[in-house]
């Protein structure tokens, strides 16, 4: 019990360690107009928080300050929503901080209480003084002012904010949940076996000390020799007696396991942490244990979630393909290929369609260039090839993206040679590059940006409104294609678009369909007027807006789509399939927007191919629900997806009705999740009893539901290691999740089961002789072996050897595991250690100690002149005979049971046999001894020796058959033919 506390403290102190290191933070304050540095514990709302490039936004903070030329920051927003591109922060519009005269800037900011709800924010700043920002003294606060705890201030030197939302009220603390301490599925079958070995052992106390009262009052007063007749029926007496039971059959219960156990869990994260398997040489991250006593029940877990993004892929987009003008091009470095003629195209040979379609890529998105970027003149290079370089290398790798896929489009088109430099004061600088063979030209254009039109996961698309050069005002739109194309006027174009979108799907590529329209100057007009009106109302702003956009995105001339590709993790898509092989019923829970979601699922085959996904989005209402719930049931499904806004309503309303149906299917999908409700879905399903849930992801976003799940396991990534940090388990890539469970959480589960029913087994044949012999000894608690076997007999006799095998057997290899996934079913519930199981393991040791308690009897009975000398048997010997064989019984029974011997276990269990024999020689030596020449006179008698031989053999024989008739029927998924796996292999020190 003390080895187990101080391993279980160890493991939370390192937690301890690392929480108070984020805790104890210095982060700089302005208060009373003066900076000061303070313990971000202390970070009180109201408090002017300074951040600084590279650092974490200590609490929730609404941005008033920024040392960016536009009022804004970049921000890495991984710790939320998983995603590693950098998004923009605005401070309010009209709003102007001086640290220098603070009362000229003072208001006071009226929010909404904290919600668990990332994506959402509505708030005021109520000015001290009318200064004319608009006609109420108020300016509107939303999400995009709000600097979110955890979110890492990126290209920006500085930023200030006013905290808002401090310790357990920030968005990101309400969406992690304190789940306690975790135990392992075996805990419970270890219990149980645990009690029914109590039971056993008081009843077999009590019915042994009842018969020993009536012995006491019916057979001792006739026996003289036994002298007067004791008190029997007095207190202290009765409790002496049982007493003396209780002490002599406490063997029956196998305590000491628990230390075994713990031994072998310390062993068994040592060969994780040491498998060259799980180490990832690029991030230089071997496999780290952080619980050890959940190492088994890698074994056992029938259900996972997974997170998406830095998870599932690498959250690495690129441009791959688009379709403009009726054709189909594929990008190839700086040209488009037309593969049905093979024809390769540059700029300056594309037609204005086309033109049109790069530049509108170009224009429409919010990317930012970092600051000092675009300000390097191409005039200083001589050649085209260098000029190239700096607008790809020079311009690209600091563009600071909100979304993987704007980032991805510019990185395209600047390779095509239109590039997007940057920005100032909402004017962007496009730079086309018209490659020819014997000269290149230069082409800037300028565009006025007049007014973004947010994505939304409602909207699927976002709209820029820009002015030309010439004058002219357009729109331009890019978005999924089910939201686009009914916004277009309609054409030819837009249904051979349609049927291209659709290749580009199957193909499991991300599609986005782009479009534009022209504004007169009313059109704008009109359109800006509503939407200030829009943006000033304090209630149902977003409704307002959203029907503001609506208003203007029509009447579209479609351009055309792209289709961009997001690498996947590697060997993921196989790492799947093995999982679902194996019986794992795998979950995506992402933040990520339906379509997006969808296309990853299906490229790594987390979606079957041929299996038809059935949609729930955007419902909230109960009747609803339940209707398409019970539709969705009636058609055997394989694949459910939903989205965040559904899954809210679900888990109010409806959570037993929903996790029936998904249960029934082999993969699940929840887009748009909040961390919280990831965490809520793990807890439904948690809740279940009889599914053992893993869940697996690499950013903060992920901790609630990694510390939700039975298992959680961290990927230390891109995206840091606050996951790891987190997890039970930490991995450095996806794909090493396929060894950790297939192997070592096979290996794990057999082996602890192994270690529990033959610990229980080998305590039922000592104590059950132990038992028979109070029949011969008129019940008087006598031990009937000497205090030196039952000291060396856990430690020494049958200690070794046992926990040797318990650590390193296997009943497949490692590569047949692999190549078989299905195999980690047959652990799956504990099959290996039911209670039939260790039944069968009870009833073999009540037939071996019957045998050799009842060989010893039958030897010593009528004629036990068994030494050389003539002498005859004393009670030691009897004592030593039993003994004797529950050694050899006990050791040679690993042979039997193995599967995986090595030379190293065959010398432990000979040597664990000649150890007994050397021990109990040398204690017979010992003439002060009650063993004092028995030993030796044992080792000279030839009946003795037989009766080992006889006995050993009779005792062993049954398994023998067992092991035989079970390897002739055993697959081993080598071909057709049934081999054994029982081999002796070299031992070769592998760390498995």
């Amino acid at each position: 019990m003390v080895l187990t506390a101080l391993k279980e403290g160890l493991e939370d102190l390192s937690r301890a360690r690392s929480d108070k290191r984020f805790n104890t933070a210095k982060v700089s304050v302005i208060r009373n107009g003066k900076e000061i540095v303070i313990s971000s514990q202390f970070i009180v709302p109201g408090d002017l928080v300074v951040v600084t490039s590279g650092n974490d936004v200590p609490c929730d903070l609404v941005l008033l300050q920024s040392s960016g030329p536009e009022k804004n920051c970049f921000v890495i927003t991984a710790n939320l929503d998983g995603e590693t591109n950098v998004k923009t922060i605005f401070a309010p519009s009209n709003y102007e901080f001086l640290p220098g005269n603070p009362s000229s800037s003072r208001g006071t900011i009226v929010c909404e209480k904290s919600t668990p709800d990332l994506y959402s924010f509505n708030g005021r700043i109520e000015m001290d003084s009318f200064d004319g920002t608009d006609e109420f003294g108020v300016l509107p606060l939303t999400i995009d002012n709000l600097l979110l705890r955890g979110v890492r201030v990126q290209g920006t030197d500085q930023v200030i904010g006013c905290a808002i939302y401090t310790g357990m009220q920030t968005k990101l603390q309400l969406n992690s949940r304190y789940t306690g301490n975790k135990s392992a599925s075996s805990e419970v079958y270890i219990n149980k076996f645990m009690v029914v070995l109590i039971v056993g052992m008081i009843l077999v106390v009590t019915v042994l000390y009842l018969i020993q009262r009536h012995m006491e009052s019916k057979i001792v007063p006739t026996i003289p020799y036994l002298g007067p007749p004791t008190n029997f029926n007095s207190a202290w007496k009765i409790f002496e007696d049982f007493l003396s039971f209780l002490l002599l059959f406490n063997y029956m219960v196998p305590i000491s396991a628990y230390m075994n156990i713990e031994v072998y869990r310390v062993f068994g994260s040592y060969f994780m942490q040491h498998d060259l398997h799980l180490y990832d040489s690029e991030s230089d991250q071997p496999c780290e244990v952080n619980t050890s006593n959940l190492n088994e029940e890698l074994g056992q877990v029938n259900i996972l979630f997974s997170d998406k993004t830095g998870t599932l892929t690498k959250n690495i987009m690129k441009f791959v393909k688009c379709y403009v003008s009726g054709r189909n091009f594929h990008l190839q470095g700086a040209k488009l290929l037309l593969p049905e003629t093979g024809e390769q195209l540059d700029m300056a040979s594309l037609g204005d369609l086309e033109n049109t379609f790069l530049e509108a890529l170009t224009v429409c998105h919010t990317v930012e260039v970092h600051k000092g970027l675009g300000e390097s003149s191409s005039e200083s290079l001589q050649s085209v090839v260098q000029r190239s370089l700096l607008i790809n290398h020079g311009i690209v790798e600091n563009y600071q993206a909100s979304s993987p896929d704007e980032k991805a489009l510019l990185e395209g088109c600047a390779n095509l040679g239109i590039a997007f430099v940057g920005q100032k004061k909402n004017v962007l600088y496009i730079r086309k590059n018209f490659c020819g063979v014997e000269d290149s030209t230069f082409e800037d254009l300028r565009f006025e940006r007049l007014h973004v039109l947010e994505f939304s996961s409602e909207r699927k698309r976002m709209s820029i409104i820009v002015k030309d050069q010439t004058g002219s005002i357009w729109l331009y739109s890019k978005g999924a294609e089910n939201v686009i194309f009914p916004r277009c006027k309609p054409s030819l174009q837009l249904d051979e678009t349609n049927d291209q979108v659709t290749k580009y799907a199957k193909e499991g590529l991300r599609t986005l369909a782009v479009a534009r329209r022209s504004l007169t100057e009313e059109e704008f007009s009109k359109f800006e007027a509503q939407y200030k009106h829009a943006n000033t109302q304090l209630s149902n702003r977003k409704a307002l807006i959203a029907k503001c956009y609506e208003n203007v995105e029509i009447e579209l001339d479609l351009l055309g789509c792209t289709a961009l590709e997001d690498a996947l993790q590697d060997e993921v898509d196989a790492t799947l399939e093995a999982l679902q092989r194996a019986g794992l019923k795998i979950w995506v829970l992402t933040g990520d927007k339906v379509e997006t979601a969808v296309n990853i699922s299906l490229a790594c085959r987390h979606i079957p191919q041929n299996a038809k996904p059935h949609f729930i989005i955007q419902k909230t209402d109960k009747e609803t629900l339940i209707r398409r719930l019970e539709e969705i049931k009636t058609k055997d499904p394989e694949v459910l997806v939903v989205d965040g806004t559904t899954i809210a309503a679900l888990l109010t309303h409806l959570p037993q009705l929903f996790a029936d149906l998904a249960l029934r299917c082999r993969a699940v999908l929840c887009c748009r999740l909040s961390p919280l409700q990831k965490s809520e879905i793990v807890s439904l399903i948690k809740r279940r009893k009889k599914h053992i849930t893993a869940a697996i992801g690499d950013g903060a976003n992920d901790i609630s539901m990694i510390q939700e799940a039975h298992i959680g396991i961290g990927i230390a990534g891109r995206e840091g290691k606050q996951a790891a940090r987190c997890a039970d388990f930490s991995i450095g890539r996806f794909e090493m999740l396929r060894r950790l469970f297939l192997v070592h959480g096979h290996y794990n589960s057999q082996r602890l089961a192994l270690m529990v029913l033959f610990y229980c087994y080998k305590n039922i044949i000592i104590t059950g002789c132990m038992a028979l012999f109070q029949v011969y000894d008129l019940f008087s608690a006598t031990n009937v072996y000497n205090s030196l076997y039952l000291w060396l007999f856990d430690i020494v006799y049958i200690s070794f050897s046992f926990t040797y095998l318990a650590l390193t057997d296997k009943d497949y290899n490692e590569e047949t595991l692999l190549r078989h996934p299905e195999l980690y079913r047959k652990l799956a519930h504990n099959k290996q250690a039911s209670m039939s199981v260790f039944g069968l393991w009870m009833l073999n040791g009540f037939v071996q100690c019957f045998t050799i308690f009842f060989f010893a009897y039958a030897v010593l009975n009528n004629e036990n002149v068994v030494y050389s000398v003539g002498q005859t048997a004393s009670f030691q010997t009897f004592g030593t005979m039993l003994i004797t064989i529950i050694v050899i019984v006990g050791n040679l029974k690993l042979l039997l049971i193995s599967r995986y011997m090595t030379h190293i276990n065959i010398v432990l269990i000979f040597v664990s046999i000649a150890a007994f024999i050397l021990t109990t020689f040398l204690y017979n030596l010992y003439k002060g001894g009650e063993l004092y020449d028995v030993y030796n006179q044992f080792l000279a008698s030839l009946p003795l020796w037989i009766y080992t031989i006889i006995c050993s053999a009779a005792c062993l024989l049954p398994d023998l058959v067992v092991k035989v008739i079970r390897d002739m029927r055993r697959k081993t998924y080598n071909g057709n033919e049934t081999e054994s796996d029982d081999k002796i292999y070299e031992h070769d020190g592998e760390k498995v």
